[in-house]
């Protein structure tokens, strides 16, 4: 075995040859030997034996005649003619003629010769007697005898194909093989290709000149060039065997003996068809097909080499090589000399040793391309992407998926394009027809998936050997010790022989179509051992169709279940009332039927008596609802003016100070002044708002949609002003919360959090409060508002994304972790550590292993810092306004030119001018908020920094400028602009990752991989924050991780490639996560298993064209910037229609106000009306589908729901959030809502996928999901929400499920994709359980 040179991740090298490399024909190579040799025998057939100096000159009459006949240098002549002397005479005359050939098999149809002649431009077919009587059309080039040939050939001048002008790039063969739309595709090879291939394949073959080789291929398979032409490189002699020899396999072997072949060049199948050895072979090539096995144990013997050779026709006959011994499992081996390998995946990047990946194989063997096809050649045969010496500048993708051995070898695994998909598994046949033929008294398996009766299943073909007895038991049994059952196939039909391609290979489209002697069955299905086994294998059963469940397989591992299969299967569960509830957990960890039967056993055992609690309520009534809605409508006006007024108030000014057109550094400080007091206005209106409207809160249960409801509900809409998650990390966040009722001790460090009941909240001294956090002191609950207080002890951590019923007491020095819930009424005590969803117990808090407190700054600077922040958070937002100057002048300087253009007021067209307008502006914010970021933060630094140093006073700083910046560009989310903008800010960001959450100042301490998908509201690396301390620590994660939505990624934390992080849901803190792993939930669970996307349009997903990447930075370019633009647009129609007349009329801002207070208003709604008309323009009907993200209806729903957020859902629908009205407005969304529905949350993105029953409570940051992005296939579903369902804070109800009627969901519960919730039952946690 020749060895090789070169060998790395993914990356083999053949032994370096430049010898054989030489100038040199094809036909040269055999007239090489005829002079050498001449009287060596070349050809037996049958009786005739031929030398090589007979053969060369019968061969040069075919070429004077072909010459005779018009064929020049370069042309291609068809071959039809059945296995005889002549068929090689022909070969090798169309060769010296300098002309390139066509074989075509002796069976070949008549129609598919025509259409590769045309195609090829032939102007001759040679025939022979036989295939000419096959002949019943006419076909495009002129069919003529060899016979006739050889008999008109004599006397003329002799062919010299190098004075024609044929060189070793020219044609020498072209090889029709079936193309993908039905027309074959011609593979030309240059003789460069074949005679570089002949002699490489040789020096590891090792073939000599009193070699006999066995030539029994057919010509239309490129296996024959090996068979024919190597021997006649070295001048062996080939015995020819002809079609009724081959049709006797049973005596073929005794034959091949009395002829003393020694070498035999065939493919795996027709060698196991020999009944016997044949003693004289010293050489066996296998190729063609998978190799199996059984082979080696049976065809090796000592003195004989066998090898595996592997390689598709584009790259000339074979690749690579392994020599079989019978000790090492079968591959195929290495690159032949001059040759290179390459494994590479979905991105062409090279992968590891063991990892699966396609193969690409460059050399001097690789052709050219497709005859005429330049698209296909352009995509299977690439520009060598990884450099190197020029030796393989072109690389063909083979399209088989392969992985290298831990020896260097590589180990085939099957077709990429042809692996099947059985209920989301993939699998490769050629790994089953492995273990098949690996059975005693197997001679032959092929296995298809076919679907039967409606249900897809596999079914294997078998031949057993001669005298053997087929024993289907037996086999599956066998079978079901070394596969999973999903790989075990359904059926198995015995067959005498197999249908066979040209090729020699099965030929799978006859089997997927053939009868079946036998009906289909499957394997008997072993008995329940009990009703509850027998209720659990009724709802197993239809996911695993045609195959038997055994009540101690694996659900994932053996029956090939996946995430979304394990939650259909809870629903089908949870849909029989006899049995107690079951929980997407006890299938994960359990994972057999026997294992969760037993547990719902004890569960039943366990409930035994306890009344079932009654959930119904009776509604409330609709006088009330309606006078409620009244009261909250006539709230409006102050709630609009709040949100719209601080906004329209830049048109005005804008208007004032560029009446005389300059605009003045004084003006531009004015207007920063004036906008800085309204916003100081509406925060503290928001204070004596609250206040005014319910002074302190009080406890207890109140009916929805009462008269204390309303006060609630409107003190709540007035905290919201504050803006508390801009003060987030500052001492004021605290005296924010003091004035608006709440107690809060000293040192407490806020990171932002919404509150039912901010001033029912006491929190003690030195408390950590994680971002993120809600605290669901107030819940809409059946038909009752129902309040309580929280108490947070000192010292006590509250992390990240935590949920706080109401009555709540936490003790002092208390640990909550990321993603923990505490339910209403729960108790913590002191220095407890609690952890998951539903909080649970995990371990003691040591105070020793506290930090000191922070060293205490002196009063004059405390009271500096707080100085600086109140000016910062003023003068940030005043700051944010200076990107409007620049962009404003287009609208100034262009709408003049614009109208006379168009010929009408210019404010019909505005857009024209607003869109540009708008994208300035974002760029100038970008630009700014990037310089604010590199002047005052240069570097972020790891480790531990005091908060109130200068170090955590310029990192708030930039932070602050991020979220208030984020005010504008937050519609960057999710487009490719927003991974530019971070990489401007200092993060690293790999190539087509995709990101849509907010970094939030930590940009240099974090690094995302390749082809990411960081999604909506994750939180990465947020600090870790104790006693005045905060820790720092990069996040990093390998290449295709995905992060779902508010996931939590802690500081430190290593995502490696290819993991997944569910929504809401954290990585494991004991252990590290591994390549390919899938954490979901809080605590996190390992899934074994879930629902793959990856057989997905490449193209609209991991590796969309040029056109698809230059469409979507088009169309992003404008719908980003849309709601900026419909902002500028509606403000200044607005502004120049109503406030600048007004302005001018009004003789006092109080004569002024109410034209202001209607502007609100009416753009409010404008806004809102427009985003509407937009969705049904742009997106008409949700309806359920799995689409690629780089597809044209994601980029036009993401745009959608960007557009959504940035203006109706940001004012109008959020003010009208807990009111009767937020309903009505959804409805016209495309919402299915009922009546007398609470809905306190705006957040659904897929309108008519949502349908929401009469009563519903849906609370504050609650989420109804009906669309997730894993493999970057956007999987959009239904949800239906029942009649009288409770949905609490954090809880996130997932696409195609099912909340029974008067469920209730408590705080940040998960419910999966494929659930279903039973009516009238209590669930809560990541993922639910029952509460």
């Amino acid at each position: 075995m020749h060895a090789i040179v070169g060998r790395g991740a993914g990356k083999l090298v053949g032994a370096v040859e430049p010898s054989l490399l030489r100038d040199e024909l094809l036909g040269e190579i055999f007239e090489a030997s005829a002079r050498r040799t001449p009287d060596r025998i070349a050809i037996i057939f049958g009786a005739e034996r031929v030398t090589y100096a007979e053969l060369d000159a019968r061969a040069d009459k075919v070429a004077r005649a072909l010459r005779a006949r018009g064929v020049s240098a370069g042309d291609f002549v068809g071959l039809w003619m059945s296995r005889s002397l002549d068929l090689h005479v022909a070969l090798l005359g169309i060769l010296k003629a300098g002309a390139a050939y066509i074989p075509f098999d002796a069976d070949a149809p008549p129609e598919r010769i025509g259409e590769c002649l045309a195609d090829c431009a032939a102007k001759v077919l040679v025939v022979d007697n036989a295939t000419r009587a096959k002949l019943d059309r006419e076909l495009p080039a002129d069919a003529v005898s060899c016979r006739d040939l050889i008999a008109v050939g004599t006397g003329a001048p002799p062919v010299d194909p190098r004075a024609d002008g044929v060189t070793p790039a020219s044609p020498a063969y072209a090889i029709y093989t079936s193309g993908s739309t039905g027309k074959p595709k011609g593979i030309v090879i240059a003789h460069s290709n074949i005679c570089h291939y002949l002699r490489s394949s040789n020096l590891v073959y090792g073939m000599a000149a009193d070699d006999v080789s066995f030539q029994g291929a057919s010509v239309a398979f490129d296996l024959s060039l090996e068979e024919i032409f190597v021997p006649y490189l070295v001048g062996a002699t080939l015995w020819v065997a002809s079609a009724q020899v081959l049709g006797e396999v049973e005596a073929l072997p005794a034959l091949m003996a009395q002829a003393g072949i020694t070498v035999l060049d065939t493919v795996p199948t027709l060698l196991a068809m020999l009944p016997q050895d044949i003693p004289s072979l010293r050489i066996i090539i296998l190729g063609g097909e998978a190799c199996p096995p059984a082979v080696r144990l049976r065809w090796c013997r000592p003195g004989r080499k066998v090898f595996n050779s592997y390689g598709p026709t584009e790259a000339t006959v074979v690749a690579t090589v392994d020599e079989v011994t019978p000790d090492e499992a079968v591959t195929i081996g290495v690159p032949i000399p001059n040759y290179t390998c390459y494994v590479v995946d979905e991105e062409m990047r090279i992968v590891g040793p063991g990892t699966e990946g396609e193969l690409l194989i460059g050399g001097p063997g690789v052709a050219a391309g497709y005859l005429g096809r330049p698209e296909l050649t352009a995509e299977k045969f690439i520009a060598n992407p990884f450099g190197g010496d020029g030796s393989d500048p072109v690389l063909y993708r083979s399209g088989d998926a392969v992985s290298i051995s831990e020896k260097g070898k590589i180990l085939f695994h099957g077709r990429i394009d042809d692996q099947v998909k059985l209920r989301g598994f993939r699998l490769e046949l050629g790994e089953i027809e492995a273990r098949l033929c690996d059975l005693p008294g197997i001679s032959q398996a092929t296995v298809v998936l076919r679907r039967d009766d409606g249900i897809d299943r596999l079914v294997a073909f078998v031949v057993p050997d001669a005298g053997s007895t087929f024993d289907r038991g037996a086999v599956r049994a066998a079978l079901k010790e070394t596969l999973p059952p999903y790989m075990v196939p359904s059926h198995f039909e015995e067959m005498a022989s197999l249908p066979r391609l040209t090729s020699g290979k099965a030929d799978r489209k006859a089997l997927k179509a053939a009868p079946l002697t036998l009906v289909a069955s499957a394997e008997e299905q072993e008995e329940p051992q009990s009703t509850t086994e027998a209720a659990l294998l009724a709802a197993a059963k239809p996911l695993f169709p045609g195959q038997s469940v055994g009540f101690e397989a694996d659900f994932f591992a053996d029956l090939g279940g996946h995430s979304l299969m394990a939650a259909t299967f809870l629903a089908g569960v949870r849909a029989n009332p006899d049995l107690p509830s079951i929980t997407l957990e006890d299938v994960y960890s359990l994972r057999t039927l026997r294992a969760i039967a037993a547990r719902l056993d004890e569960r039943r055992q366990a409930n035994a008596g306890k009344p079932a609690r009654d959930l119904s309520f009776a509604p409330p009534p609709l006088r009330r609802r309606l006078l409620c809605g009244l009261a909250q409508l006539a709230c409006m006006p102050v709630l609009l003016l709040a949100l719209t007024g601080p906004w329209l108030t830049i048109y005005v000014i804008y208007e004032l100070i560029t009446s005389d057109g300059v605009i003045e550094l004084r003006e531009v400080l004015m207007m920063m002044g004036i906008y800085a007091l309204v916003v100081l206005s509406v925060m503290l209106a928001g204070i004596v708002g609250k206040h005014l409207v319910l002074w302190r809160t009080r406890p207890g249960r109140y009916p929805l949609w009462g008269v204390y409801f309303f006060r609630w509900w409107l003190a709540r809409q007035f905290t919201s002003m504050i803006h508390l998650s801009l003060m987030q990390g500052t001492p004021l966040a605290s005296i924010a919360m003091r004035l608006l009722g709440a107690k809060v001790g000293k040192g407490v460090f806020v990171s932002g959090f919404e509150a039912g009941a901010i001033d029912l909240v006491e929190i003690g001294d030195d408390v950590t409060l994680g971002g993120k956090l809600s605290l669901a002191n107030a819940e809409v609950v059946g038909s009752e508002l129902v309040i309580g207080t929280i108490t947070i002890g000192k010292d006590a951590y509250i992390g990240t994304s935590c949920a706080i019923g109401h009555d709540t007491v936490i003790g002092e020095g208390a640990e909550l972790a990321d993603l923990t819930a505490l339910a209403a009424g729960s108790r913590v005590t002191a220095f407890e550590h609690w952890d998951g969803s539903p909080g649970r117990r995990i371990g003691a808090v040591d105070p020793a292993a506290w930090p000191q407190p922070a060293p205490k700054l002196s009063l004059p600077v405390r009271t500096l810092q707080r100085v600086f922040f109140a000016a910062m958070l003023l003068v940030m937002p005043a700051l944010a306004l200076l990107p409007i100057f620049p962009a404003f002048v287009i609208l100034d300087r262009f709408d003049g030119p614009l109208q006379q253009l168009v010929g009408i007021d210019y404010r019909w067209v505005l857009p024209v001018i607003a869109w540009p307008t708008a994208m300035v502006l974002m760029l100038g914010t970008v630009l700014f908020v990037t310089a604010i970021r590199w002047l005052v933060q240069p570097r972020s630094i790891e480790g531990t920094h005091a908060i109130a140093s200068g170090y955590g006073l310029r990192k708030w700083t930039v932070g602050l400028a991020s979220e208030v910046m984020l005010q504008s560009l937050s519609s960057l989310f999710s487009t490719i602009y927003m991974r530019l903008w971070y990489r401007m800010m200092g993060a690293k960001i790999g190539k087509d990752t995709e990101i849509a959450t907010n970094f939030a100042g930590r940009y240099d301490m974090i690094e995302i991989g390749e082809r990411c998908f960081v999604a909506d509201e994750v939180v990465l690396g947020d600090e870790d924050v104790r006693r005045g301390w905060m820790t720092a620590r990069p996040v990093r994660t390998g290449d295709q991780v995905f992060i779902g939505n508010d996931a939590v990624v802690p500081p430190g934390a290593f995502l490696p490639s290819g993991s997944l992080l569910g929504i809401k849901s954290k990585p494991p803190s004991d252990v590290a996560m591994q390549p390919g792993e899938t954490r979901f939930g809080s605590p996190p669970i390992l899934l074994p298993s879930r629902q793959r996307f990856d057989d997905a349009d490449i193209a609209k997903t991991f590796r969309p064209p040029l056109w698809r990447r230059i469409l979507r930075a088009v169309f992003e370019l404008f719908s980003a910037s849309m709601p900026t633009m419909m902002f500028i647009t509606f403000g200044t129609i607005t502004a120049e229609l109503f406030l600048f007349p007004a302005l001018e009329r009004a003789q006092s801002w109080a004569e002024f106000a109410p034209v202001f207070i209607a502007c609100a208003i009416g753009t409010s709604i404008a806004l809102a009306t427009a985003v509407l008309l937009v969705k049904w323009l742009l997106m008409g009907v949700y309806r359920p589908g799995n689409r690629g993200l780089w597809s044209w209806w994601a980029l036009r729903t993401e745009a959608m729901t960007t557009l959504y957020w940035g203006t109706a859902g940001a004012i109008l629908l959020n003010a009208l959030r807990g009111t009767p009205m937020l309903p009505w407005a959804m409805r016209l969304f495309g919402v299915k809502i009922g009546q007398g529905v609470y809905l306190d949350s705006t957040d659904i993105t897929e309108f008519d996928c949502v349908s929401i029953g009469d009563y519903a409570a849906i609370n504050a940051t609650a989420n109804l999901q009906t669309h997730l992005f894993e493999d970057r296939v956007m999987k959009v579903g239904r949800i239906e929400i029942g009649k009288g369902c409770a949905l609490g804070g954090l809880t996130t109800v997932l696409y195609d499920t099912d909340v029974g009627d008067h469920a209730r969901l408590g705080l940040l519960t998960i419910v999966m994709k494929g659930e279903a919730i039973p009516a009238r039952t209590e669930w809560a946690g990541a993922p639910a359980a029952p509460a």
